[in-house]
């Protein structure tokens, strides 16, 4: 309020007469804040939608490539101490150890192809390499010029004790030194075979191990205590670790050489010394319930052959259980459990001479006193199978026990009774 010259009361009213758009309104205000907001929201969303455009624009200029996704899978190999992840060839598999700061990974590539060394037909012979022969490229090609044409060969690449006889690249065998004293690589091997036009198994002994758990104790059999470590004897007398079947680092080590030895062109692993060594009284009362109940002991055994199999079949391969006539009829064979193994073939060794007199099954006593060799395994064969349940039946036979007239009658009567595919060791 004012007065005027007058003396007369003016009332301006300016704060209601004010015109909504005026410079100074409240509502112009907020309009701004308003449109200014806006504005960025457009701003930010067009640059989003040119970043594409303009980014692939850019790289063209400058000369680049588009990166393309690494189509390769890693396998995680557990080890008692980290190490840089190696470079190698393996399936499509991870393993993960209970402890993840124990654990390393082992990655791989495919741009080498596979040998053709696959089984190329239903109907085979197997024949057992000497581990001698992967002495030198020179030993390996004599001694397959040794082999039949058409036949099989099996070639022994982990042996008994944990050596491995290939140059492996998985981190684990490097370290260990279980490949110290290989001078073929598993590419030289493979390729060696198919040159000589024949198909090929690898033979892999799983437990009956040193290398790897002497490298990572927890690959071995561990006290109750979770420390201490089991040796098959005393180290001033040589004792060595075995490789446990209850660790997880064991099985992720038998399944990473699986996977390297598949990529290479072998369709078929032949997994021997699935057995656990011979444990005292005292042993078991140190090592505890895993190795003192039957069960346990089975189950175990059995996840180690599985991993090994499923390894193998996700490059269209398998795993072959094997296991010896004579110590299954004795209850030896402590993973013969077809219900619960995922192996769809059994390799049955068999050894003619340890049945000279008479053994007992399913509460009969059998004599086999006097018989041929070809009554021999009319007798033998129908156990075999039984044993096997539904997985297919592959006979071994130890050669030096066949006379040549013997061994002869013995391949008319399996062929005769539909028995394509056998071996001699």
């Amino acid at each position: 309020m004012r007065r005027d010259p007058r003396g007369r009361k003016v009332y301006s009213r300016r704060g209601r007469q004010r015109n909504m758009f005026h410079t100074k309104h409240r509502f112009r205000s907020v309009l701004s804040v308003l449109l200014t907001m806006l504005m960025i929201g457009l701003l930010v969303v067009a640059g989003y939608l040119a970043a594409e455009p303009l980014s692939r624009l850019l790289h063209k200029w400058t000369g680049g490539t588009e990166s393309t996704p690494d189509s390769s899978q890693t396998v995680t190999e557990p080890a008692s101490e980290p190490t840089p992840t190696e470079t190698v060839t393996t399936a499509k598999l991870t393993t993960t150890a209970s402890d993840p700061e124990t654990t390393s990974s082992v990655t791989t590539t495919g741009a080498v192809p596979a040998a053709d060394i696959g089984l190329k037909s239903f109907e085979y012979v197997g024949r057992f390499l000497k581990e001698d022969a992967l002495k030198s490229p020179e030993a390996l090609d004599a001694a397959l010029q040794e082999i039949p044409a058409g036949c099989c060969v099996i070639v022994p690449l982990k042996i008994e004790g944990g050596a491995l006889l290939y140059q492996s690249q998985v981190k684990g065998a490097v370290a260990s030194g279980a490949c110290k004293d290989a001078t073929l690589t598993i590419r030289e091997i493979a390729e060696s075979i198919q040159s000589h036009q024949l198909s090929a198994i690898a033979k892999l002994s799983l437990l009956d191990d040193a290398y790897y758990p002497t490298y990572d104790t927890t690959a071995g059999f561990l006290l109750e205590d979770g420390y201490s470590r089991w040796l098959d004897n005393k180290p001033e007398k040589g004792g060595k670790p075995w490789m446990s079947p209850f660790s997880d680092s064991a099985a992720a080590y038998l399944q990473a050489l699986t996977a390297e030895i598949m990529q290479a062109g072998f369709q078929n692993i032949l997994c021997t010394d699935l057995d656990y060594p011979h444990f005292y009284d005292t042993d078991l009362e140190l090592l505890g319930s895993p190795v003192q109940s039957k069960q346990n002991r089975a189950e175990g055994l059995i996840r180690v052959l599985n991993g090994v199999h499923q390894t193998a079949s996700q490059q269209g391969g398998g795993a072959m259980y094997t296991f010896s006539l004579y110590d299954a009829l004795n209850r030896d064979a402590e993973a013969l459990q077809p219900v619960m193994l995922n192996t769809p073939s059994a390799v049955v060794y068999i050894d003619p001479n340890s049945f000279r007199d008479s053994f007992w099954h399913n509460n009969q006593k059998i004599s086999m006193s006097g018989l041929s060799m070809q009554e021999k395994l009319q007798v033998l064969m129908p156990i075999a199978q039984e044993l096997c349940g539904d997985m297919h039946l592959i006979p071994c036979f130890r050669e030096r026990s066949f006379r040549q007239q013997e061994q002869t009658q013995a391949e008319a009567w399996l062929r005769e009774n539909g028995y394509t595919q056998y071996m001699f060791k």
